[in-house]
């Protein structure tokens, strides 16, 4: 992982971390809020500089952000400017400012993609305006025969050779490729792929006697190009791809939720935290600009999903606290609001800690 692999995930993060905190600064200042300090990364602080009432300071730790908003943790401080002056709708578009920022963020980046020409899955035939054509690569089974060949997810595929034959084909579509491995099974192939800019050719024996579901050299295929649109096709686009990642994470949520409860078997999880999402960007940058402006709007978009969960310290978690009051007719006392609130953050440092080893694992 390179210097600046690294360099790219911080101002990606940071970028996110802005985007979100900075649309709770704007809302609380429009709304008549005091903000005293807004952060981005957690202290120490390695710079800060006053304007007006508001601290702006930039941490050590890049790994979130936050805005101090004046008496936001004293329910009984109502003074002209604080948090709890303001009604429970004020409030509320304070805390969800953030989440309906980093899904702007998202429509605007697959609004660039679609403008460049995001990679899209081709199913019928290729729509006449399309660019860079190819079999890639979606996915690689671990153990498989391409996993030990240091294939990877993002690959195109340019050719296939047997070299004691000398047969070689290029590769237009899926189905050259499951025939030409069909009829070299167990032979030693030589398979070219484009990463990136770069051209590499690596060895494969594809497996007489697969797993089941897996195939032959452990890849699954999938035929794409890059279809560029005009400018305000492209803005609908992003606005249709945005919802679409939102309407897929839930489902998916769903059926994990659903498998649980009915104990069968339900869609495979995979949680990165930031050493993964960091070999992530990396393989991101390798494949190119368009891929990775496409990896942060997803990012983004989780972000919010992630961030309007109705989970403790979450602002799902502090919109239901509004909720409560507005039931109840008076704000929930502040020490099971602290303690619910420091309960559910622990819990998610726990978590990030466990995914953060799962990565060094799995990526080291």
């Amino acid at each position: 992982m390179s210097a600046i692999t690294i360099i790219i995930f911080i101002f990606i993060l940071g970028l996110l971390i802005f985007i979100h905190e900075g649309a709770h600064f704007l809302i609380a200042k429009h709304s008549g809020i005091l903000v005293e300090e807004f952060c981005i990364g957690f202290p120490p602080r390695i710079f800060s500089r006053k304007k007006g009432e508001t601290l702006y300071s930039i941490g050590l730790l890049p790994l979130g952000g936050f805005v101090k908003i004046y008496g936001e943790d004293d329910k009984e401080n109502t003074k002209e400017g604080s948090f709890w002056s303001k009604s429970i709708s004020t409030r509320a578009k304070v805390i969800v400012g953030g989440v309906l920022a980093n899904l702007l963020l998202a429509i605007c980046l697959f609004s660039i993609g679609h403008m460049i020409g995001l990679p899209t899955a081709i199913v019928d035939e290729v729509p006449p305006n399309a660019k860079d054509v190819a079999v890639q690569i979606a996915d690689v089974a671990p153990g498989s025969p391409a996993e030990e060949a240091n294939i990877k997810g993002g690959d195109k595929i340019l050719s296939i050779k047997n070299p004691s034959t000398g047969k070689t084909i290029q590769v237009n579509d899926i189905e050259d490729i499951q025939n030409f491995t069909k009829d070299n099974l167990g032979k030693t192939l030589i398979i070219t792929i484009k990463r990136g800019d770069e051209i590499i050719e690596t060895k494969i024996v594809p497996r007489e006697n697969p797993p089941e579901n897996q195939g032959p050299m452990g890849i699954t295929l999938v035929k794409t190009a890059r279809v560029p649109y005009p400018f305000f096709q492209a803005i609908w686009e992003g606005i249709k791809t945005t919802f679409w990642v939102i309407y897929q994470t839930f489902a998916v949520f769903f059926e994990i939720i659903k498998s649980k409860i009915l104990g069968v078997t339900g869609p495979p999880v995979q949680f990165a935290g930031p050493v993964g999402i960091t070999v992530l960007v990396d393989q991101m940058f390798n494949l190119g600009v368009v891929y990775l402006i496409q990896f942060i709007a997803l990012l983004s978009v989780n972000l919010a999903i992630i961030n309007i969960l109705p989970f403790p310290a979450l602002d799902g978690g502090r919109l239901v606290f509004l909720g409560l009051e507005k039931i109840k007719g008076k704000p929930v006392k502040t020490e099971i609001e602290n303690l619910v609130n420091n309960i559910g953050f622990i819990l998610l440092m726990i978590l990030m800690i466990a995914v953060t080893f799962q990565d060094i694992k799995k990526f080291f």
